[in-house]
């Protein structure tokens, strides 16, 4: 081995560590959005049933097609700030 290889190897690692830090990573990991069109659903069904819980809203997506959770619809509902069911009235 020769001479120059410890210097060699002190050269390239603090290139190899920067370019690990300032690499952009494209998934960052974690449950994709949900569509917009899909959330603005959610959000006029909550708004014209006022009557209508996370449960119920699911259910009426699933009878179209689509699979969502109560939770996702309650994160949605929450983002948008309608009333929780018992107090939502008609507007």
């Amino acid at each position: 081995m020769s001479q120059s290889a410890p210097t060699t190897l002190l050269q390239w690692h603090p290139e190899l560590v920067r370019g690990k830090w300032t690499f952009k990573h494209t998934n960052v990991g974690g449950r994709p959005r949900i569509d917009t069109e899909l959330e603005a659903l959610i959000v006029r069904l909550a708004r014209e049933n006022p009557r209508m819980g996370y449960d119920k809203i699911q259910g009426e997506l699933l009878k179209l097609g689509f699979k969502v959770d109560p939770t996702t619809v309650r994160n949605i509902m929450r983002r948008h700030h309608p009333s929780p069911a018992p107090r939502r009235s008609h507007s």
